[in-house]
């Protein structure tokens, strides 16, 4: 980066955390206020092995539990999600995007749960909705632990097909209790939150990436060892029966 970049972009930062400073408590007030009420916390504990599954879904790294976010800290994330997205070697990328999501454990799944409350609470796309999930999102950063998060995504995400929550996706792709699935089934579920791309009948090689992705983040925050990510990397999927009425595989 040159130096006359380096300038700019420490200017546009300090510049940036001032008027947060102000501007963003403003913001967050005004955003609780249009809000629909609060989300409730599910209060039923997932399986461990789904909640870990979950949190690295969500990208919680390492944490332990979720991080308020402030002016601060926000700016310095989308700072730095804008300078990781300027790198041109993928690599490079996803590994400074990584480093970006430390900031805020757990953003995507915060992200994702406030999005939900406001289609739940059908909340029309504008600006309404806009500042309510960033004031939600933010909420939910400073009122809820971690273990309410993962409960809560278990019990009420949406994992394709019309299931909501862990007993019916569980149900619907494995044939299986919550309870009974492996480390495996586990992470593919997890990679299934919010997930409507991929089809895993049809697609299994993409879901199985998928899976494998959450496995290794699994391995990466310590969750699972080294021989748990092996071992679960090469076992089967068992899938149970596609679902009624779903579309047919494209040939």
């Amino acid at each position: 980066m040159r130096l006359e970049e380096r300038r700019t972009l420490i200017v546009l930062l300090v510049a940036g955390a001032v008027g947060a400073v102000v501007f963003m408590p403003a913001v967050y007030f005004f955003g609780l206020w249009l809000a629909p009420p609060r989300p409730v916390p599910e209060t039923t504990p997932a399986p461990g092995v789904i909640r870990e599954a979950l949190w690295a879904r969500a990208d919680g790294g390492r944490a332990t539990e979720l991080r308020p976010i402030n002016p601060v800290n926000f700016i310095q994330h989308r700072v730095c999600r804008v300078l990781a997205a300027r790198q041109d070697d993928p690599a490079v990328r996803g590994e400074r995007r990584a480093e970006c999501l430390k900031q805020l454990p757990a953003i995507q799944g915060i992200d994702y749960l406030s999005g939900l409350h406001m289609r739940d609470n059908q909340v029309a796309p504008g600006f309404r909705e806009a500042i309510s999930q960033f004031a939600t999102a933010a909420w939910l950063t400073r009122s809820w632990t971690k273990a309410s998060l993962l409960d809560t995504m278990a019990a009420r995400g949406d994992f394709g097909y019309g299931w909501r929550g862990i007993t019916a996706a569980s149900r619907g792709y494995f044939g299986r209790s919550a309870e009974e699935l492996t480390v495996t089934q586990s992470a593919m579920l997890a990679s299934r939150l919010g997930e409507t791309r991929t089809d895993p009948w049809c697609e299994p090689d993409a879901a199985a990436g998928m899976g494998d992705r959450i496995l290794a983040r699994m391995f990466e925050n310590g969750a699972i060892t080294q021989a748990g990510y092996a071992e679960a990397r090469s076992a089967r999927l068992d899938l149970a029966p596609p679902p009624e009425g779903r579309s047919p595989c494209k040939s």
